[in-house]
């Protein structure tokens, strides 16, 4: 790209506009083929002071330079050209300002859902011909003008030059134009004053005891939505609070009310007075915003149970109670290093998974999900098969004489910290669709907005999965399933470290055990691990009567009850020391 640009700059000093039209259309078919082929350019030219503003400024002086030294174009042309490129560089900026405006929704203190109309709400999207138009103009919004200009000159027309300024002008302001709604919606949004009291007024109305607070990007929702079913089914009033704003739009349909509050200082001044319990879905620095609430009893929920080190986490010492599904997560914390008092933890089930049937499936193919967990955020803690396992996996599968159907539901955080993660993804993509194609035919991948892992687990006969949550999930189903352990370590001391495990066939890092697996599962009668999956279910999810819901609201309840935060710890009542 910089090659093109001296290439430009050098015709244009020769006079030369035939060579300069041949390096001006190189240079911007450069633009996009640099970008497709290295994504992180803009980077590394911005180091070097050749950022798209520099470009264009570079290209425009050069089309000058090229008119003084060709000698064919008058003191009009010159002038139009100079002062045409410095107009439309103004218009450029403003639609680059408002388009970055309308998309940093992350500068809106507030915004919500189903608390009423007129309430504080995000614009919609920006429609794709907006979103392509302000690529041009970011990039090319010289092109016209330049190219034109330089055929001009080559042809003795100057008309062209002005044709040239007026099309580019014109798309600019259309995009100007197209943002002005957008832009008057954000500038009452970022009205912090006014729009909080707005949401204020809303939310004492509604009067919630019972708030989810969740914290963290969009792709993270899915650890709010699995419990928006069940708060709603709660005879108290509940609303979520999020942090960042374009989660709200990442929510599940909801009835319950939702509040986006961007800032700190806003949520701590906040008036929560009606607020008796607060449940969170993750351990995260921004919980601070509203664990300092002293009137609120605090919860950690989790998004969901399993032997991972993150489902003992000792920052759960700060909540006043942990809510566990079933024994096997007391036992988590008892026996971890966490400090996370027993009378702390209470049991409440896993409500959402009322949806998860029980029993055969009545498939005439035998069904097969896997569900492998992600990466993790460290190599310490990776449970993940697919890096070392998951093409294996899939490829027996696909291959399997009696012919079976895969589901492949990968974890929504999959490749997200190890580009090969992202890489085996798409391998096994690949395979499924290849093998649709070659009439083993039903396969299917199922992500993104499709993925609803109860269905999944309703619609399969077997899970093949990582030490994760989703063990427990599938337990109320009571049907096999399959763990990989993919560092080989040996069964006893596996089932002995991961006890989500002791009822799962084992698969090792060469896939060598999955036929077999596959034979035993499969054949009616032939399941020894079918009465340890019941005891297993208990364990993991505590006892089927009261159901979960029932000792879900009952813990709320008990809470929302109780009286101040002291009397939860028996503390005795201070005093200052009689030193008379």
């Amino acid at each position: 790209m910089p090659a093109t640009l001296a290439l430009m700059i050098i015709a244009a000093a020769a006079g030369s506009p035939g060579w300069f039209l041949g390096a001006a259309i190189a240079c911007y078919v450069a633009e996009p083929a640099v970008h497709k082929l290295f994504p992180d350019a803009d980077r590394p030219l911005r180091w070097g002071e050749l950022s798209a503003g520099a470009r264009t400024l570079i290209r425009q002086a050069a089309f000058v330079l090229l008119l003084v030294r060709a000698g064919g174009a008058g003191d009009g042309t010159i002038w139009t050209a100079a002062l045409g490129f410095f107009a439309l560089d103004w218009l450029r900026a403003g639609a680059l300002i408002g388009a970055a405006t309308v998309r940093r929704v992350n500068t809106i203190p507030y915004a919500s859902r189903n608390l009423g109309d007129g309430e504080p709400a995000f614009p919609p999207p920006e429609p794709a011909w907006h979103v392509r138009l302000v690529t041009l103009v970011e990039g090319y919004a010289d092109v016209l003008p330049l190219l034109l200009g330089t055929i001009g000159l080559l042809a003795d027309v100057p008309e062209l030059l002005i044709a040239g300024l007026a099309g580019a002008a014109a798309g600019t302001l259309a995009s100007c134009a197209a943002q002005v709604p957008y832009l008057r919606r954000v500038r009452r949004l970022l009205n912090g004053a006014r729009t909080g009291r707005d949401v204020q007024r809303r939310v004492s109305a509604y009067e919630p005891e019972v708030v989810l607070y969740f914290t963290g990007l969009a792709v993270n929702a899915y650890q709010a939505n699995m419990w928006l079913e069940t708060l709603e089914r709660l005879n108290r009033k509940a609303m979520v609070l999020v942090r960042t704003p374009e989660v709200v739009g990442a929510l599940a349909p909801t009835r319950l009310p939702v509040v986006c509050i961007s800032r700190a200082e806003d949520v701590m001044n906040f008036d929560w007075s009606t607020v008796r319990v607060a449940l969170y879905t993750g351990n995260t620095g921004k919980n601070l915003h509203l664990l300092r609430e002293p009137d609120i009893k605090h919860v950690f929920i989790g998004h969901g149970d399993s032997d991972k080190d993150s489902s003992s986490n000792p920052v759960s010492k700060v909540f006043d109670q942990v809510w566990v599904a079933g024994p096997a997560g007391r036992d988590r914390y008892r026996n971890s290093d966490a400090g996370v008092r027993d009378e702390a933890i209470v049991e409440v089930g896993r409500p959402q998974l009322a949806g998860v049937t029980e029993g055969p499936t009545g498939n005439e193919v035998p069904t097969v999900l896997y569900a492998p967990t992600w990466e993790g955020w460290d190599s310490e803690h990776g449970y993940c098969s697919l890096l070392t396992m998951g093409e294996k996996i899939v490829a027996a599968l696909l291959d399997e004489a009696k012919g079976l159907r895969v589901i492949y539901r990968p974890h929504p955080y999959t490749g997200t910290r190890m580009a090969a993660a992202a890489a085996a993804h798409n391998r096994i993509i690949a395979m499924i669709e290849q093998a649709n194609r070659t009439g083993k035919g039903g396969h299917r991948v199922v992500t993104g907005a499709d993925a609803s892992l109860h269905d999944c687990f309703n619609q399969s006969d077997m899970l093949i999965t990582d030490i994760s949550s989703v063990i427990s999930d599938y337990m109320p189903s009571l049907k096999p399933y399959v763990v990989t352990n993919p560092h080989a370590a040996n069964d006893a001391d596996f089932r002995a470290d991961f006890p989500s495990a002791s009822a799962a066939y084992l698969l090792g890092p060469g896939c060598a055990e999955l036929a077999d697996i596959l034979a035993v599962t499969t054949t009616p009668g032939r399941d020894p691990l079918a009465e340890e999956r019941t005891r297993l279910r208990d364990y993991l999810l505590g006892p089927a009567e009261p159901d979960a819901m029932t000792r879900f609201a009952a813990a709320v309840d008990t809470l929302a009850e109780a009286g101040p935060r002291s009397t939860m710890y028996a503390f005795p009542a201070s005093r200052v020391p009689d030193h008379a």
